[in-house]
């Protein structure tokens, strides 16, 4: 099996910013590179920090999207990055940029969907700023949680032979992306779920919690940028290669109906298309029993298998035809090569 493609695009930033940034201080138990930094302070918990911003234009669009939605939308997004530590949220800061000359009562709008998420889940909104904003809505969360010390997870930590879970279905939030943005008519309920799954993800808190204080979980991630992408950031942190097999791959039943109406690709939907905002973790397969109790006993869907753990690098894809890499080839804001 060849070397894992160069970094490029997105990753390759982030490795050069922190390049610039320098190694962090001893207190920071973890730092760039997961999806929250880690801050070992006095008692039994790590502080986790997290951050997003979502703009207008690159993120969302009001065409489809609500100013409640979005205000929902930007806090659960920070919520999974608690999540995928296996953590609990605690406190929140709002940045918000506002356009100029557009009616406030959008921003306020906006602020009573970010109240609605943060009363669900057990969040308080206790600051941040406000600035004007020159061409569009940008918004920006800053997330304080904690998990315990002993409990914590990060995307590194995966070994050979570990099997590959999801916490649901695949390809729902990409595939009713596009149907909003092309104005698809489907069959109501369908066309209302797959919205759904766009405009309102469920950061997955509880099952986040259940692999890491049950220690089911080797390594843990959520998917925002696509199981390309975000597969192959576990793989690169933890030195392995990935495996998924194509025709066992789980891929929504939603995304399986709606996306032959739409002309696309419904595993390419489920893989590559990002923002299902679902865990994916690795474990063990001597956990599998423990870990399927685990989750009926809490209420939770079973995790859903995706692939294996094997040596080398880079995330593929088994076909009929033969194996090919995908690694990175999920959502990214940029393409260089740094």
């Amino acid at each position: 099996m060849p070397p894992e493609k160069p970094l490029t695009g997105e990753p390759a930033l982030i490795n050069a910013l922190s390049r610039i940034f320098g190694p962090p201080p001893a207190a920071v138990a973890v730092g760039i590179g997961d999806d929250c930094a880690a801050l070992a302070v006095a008692g039994p918990d790590y502080l986790l920090w997290t951050v997003d911003t979502l703009l207008e234009g690159v993120h969302f669009d009001l065409a489809y999207f609500s100013l409640s939605q979005l205000g929902y939308k930007a806090l659960a997004v920070n919520l999974s990055d608690i999540a995928a530590m296996g953590g609990e949220p605690l406190y929140a800061l709002l940045s918000l940029g506002w356009p100029q000359g557009r009616d406030p009562a959008g921003a306020l709008a906006l602020g009573e969907g970010l109240a609605r998420t943060a009363g669900e889940f057990g969040v308080a909104v206790i600051g941040g700023d406000t600035v004007a904003s020159p061409k569009g809505v940008m918004v920006t969360i800053s997330l304080l949680g904690r998990v315990p010390k002993g409990e914590m997870l990060q995307r590194r930590g995966a070994k050979v032979g570990d099997r590959i879970y999801v916490t649901g279905p695949l390809g729902e939030a990409a595939a009713g992306l596009e149907m909003l943005k092309r104005g698809a008519a489907l069959e109501p309920g369908l066309q209302e779920s797959l919205a759904q799954a766009h405009l309102a993800p469920q950061p997955q808190l509880r099952a986040g919690r259940i692999l890491a204080g049950e220690r089911l979980a080797s390594a843990l991630i959520d998917l925002s940028d696509g199981v390309a992408t975000d597969l192959g950031h576990v793989c690169r942190a933890s030195g392995v290669g990935g495996r998924i097999p194509a025709e066992t791959a789980p891929v929504s039943l939603r995304v399986l109906a709606a996306a032959p109406l739409m002309s696309l690709d419904p595993l390419d939907l489920a893989l590559k298309g990002g923002e299902d905002y679902q865990l994916l973790f690795t474990s063990p397969p001597e956990k599998a029993a423990a870990l399927f109790q685990a989750f009926e006993q809490a209420g939770l869907p079973r995790p859903l298998p995706l692939g294996e753990i094997i040596p080398g690098a880079g995330v593929w894809l088994a076909t009929p035809e033969g194996e090919k890499e995908i690694s990175g080839e999920g959502f990214d804001h940029f393409r260089l090569d740094l």
